[in-house]
């Protein structure tokens, strides 16, 4: 049996999530016959940050007139006065960024970076916070949890910076957990370990991106019906390969399958030969978590001797890499994805403005240096800057004293899909500063990620193991 059904409150906030928010647009123009009449010209004034200055442009409207069965269009000049709208000022609100620039996961770290600097552009432009500027200060991880550490203590102390935005390595996220609590900042961690936001998170801890427990509960389901019912996980020799292996073998028999045997690699393996030949010959599905090179390999290996097994992984095994140039040793697997990399699969109006402002193509790389960007992760760095901003305006965000009222209106926050929600609906879990959210099934055809189907959030809610509300300030 599945696991039970959440709880009445979560059950609430998944339903104020899910509300979608319908855009009409009004249309009009002439009646039938009248097509050859001249063009109106109306002027309109629209006040938005930046010089004032005049447009004139051609718009198409189409109404149906009385009378008739059919509608038709009129072209008509628009004058529109754009007038420069008030400047942030002030003292700036800092938020920090752990970012991993060099290191393991240099292509993360680029990728986040560009993607949160593109928010806080944004919000300048608009106005920032509260009408004060926002201040972005960036300290490289290396990658390193000692370096991790050292960088959050800058960040706060010597920096000064109200907010943290954490690393993509899950133990830099653990180590800086309880400095976060020491020097009472809020602490955003893009890592996706479970145990960040349960047994070693604390209040000043709040996670808007998922983990591993519910990337791997919302995707079983349909592992077991697209993939295979009889497994082999196969994991790198760390904790986020521990975790990856622990909820697979959780939650699949609760779904009809069943795991035959778990192997582990260490890190940095280029031979995976010795580790496939522990297979077992009845295995049908293989579920692995490696990247990068590791990944590469094991792709390799597993195409070479046993190309019959169905492959099924989360984005993060070929995040960062352009999957139309592996060719047959990734073709057909299945991946979950927290976020379509081609606008083709994910093709909505927030979409393209996102990747409009923030100078991604169509492919997910960056337009003008063809970089391949983690889009199913950076995402999350683009949406943790607009919960600060709606946050931080709805509690009249003063200084760093005002943490507490921050923490306390993000445990109650539920977000719709916009453009500053790109990724979809999702809320926050009060009691242990989770975010749920929807998940993309993709399965590679002709190298390209196809989407499958979208996994509502519903599919991704697990009890909670923590109750953070209980700790003081």
């Amino acid at each position: 049996m599945a696991e039970s059904e959440p709880s009445r409150r979560t059950a609430l906030k998944v339903a104020v999530a899910a509300v979608v928010c319908g855009v009409i647009a009004g249309v009009g123009g002439w009646i039938a016959g009248s097509s050859m009449a001249p063009p109106r010209t109306i002027t309109k004034t629209v006040t938005g940050p930046g010089v004032a200055k005049t447009i004139t442009e051609t718009v198409t409207k189409t109404v149906a007139g009385p009378g008739v069965t059919k509608t038709v269009t009129e072209t008509e000049t628009v004058t529109k006065t754009v007038t420069a709208g008030p400047k942030p000022s002030g003292p700036p609100i800092r938020i920090g960024h752990l970012a991993d620039m060099t290191g393991a996961l240099a292509v993360y770290g680029y990728s986040n970076n560009l993607i949160l600097s593109k928010a806080i552009e944004y919000i300048n432009a608009h106005g920032g916070i509260n009408g004060r500027p926002v201040e972005l200060v960036v300290e490289d991880t290396e990658t390193k949890v000692a370096t991790g550490t050292s960088k959050m203590r800058k960040l706060i102390e010597y920096h000064k910076v109200d907010v943290v935005i954490g690393s993509q390595h899950s133990g830099i996220n653990i180590a800086c957990n309880p400095i976060a609590k020491e020097l009472k900042t809020l602490h955003l961690p893009i890592g996706e370990a479970y145990a960040t936001t349960a047994q070693k998170g604390n209040r000043y801890v709040i996670r808007i991106n998922n983990n591993v427990r519910e990337q791997v509960k919302a995707g079983i389901e349909d592992a077991i019906k697209y993939v295979a019912k009889k497994w082999v996980t196969m994991v790198v020799d760390y904790a986020w390969g521990w975790s990856n292996e622990e909820e697979f073998r959780r939650y699949a028999p609760q779904y009809g399958g069943e795991v035959l045997k778990s192997i582990r690699v260490p890190l940095g393996t280029k031979d995976f030969m010795p580790y496939i030949a522990q297979i077992p010959k009845e295995a049908e599905g293989i579920f692995y978590a490696f990247f990068f090179g590791d990944f590469l390999s094991l792709i390799r290996d597993l195409h070479a001797v046993r190309p019959d097994l169905k492959q099924y992984c989360p984005i993060c095994a070929p995040e960062g890499i352009d999957t139309e140039t592996l060719g047959e040793a990734f073709e057909g697997a299945y991946v979950l994805s927290w976020f379509p990399r081609y606008l083709s699969e994910y093709d909505t109006p927030f979409n393209r403005k996102f990747r409009e402002i923030c100078g991604i193509d169509e492919k997910g790389k960056e337009a003008k240096t063809g970089k391949m960007l983690t889009l199913s992760h950076s995402w999350a760095l683009w949406e943790a800057a607009f919960t600060l901003k709606r946050a931080m305006e709805e509690i009249d965000w003063k200084s760093k004293e005002d943490t507490p009222k921050l923490i306390e209106v993000l445990e109650d926050m539920s977000f719709k899909e916009s453009l500053f929600h790109v990724q979809g609906e999702k809320f926050i879990r009060d009691v242990d500063h989770q975010a749920f959210m929807r998940h993309f099934l993709m399965h590679v055809e002709n190298g390209k990620l196809k989407l499958v189907k979208i996994i509502p959030l519903e599919k991704s809610i697990y009890k909670p193991e923590v109750d953070y509300t209980k700790e003081s300030f």
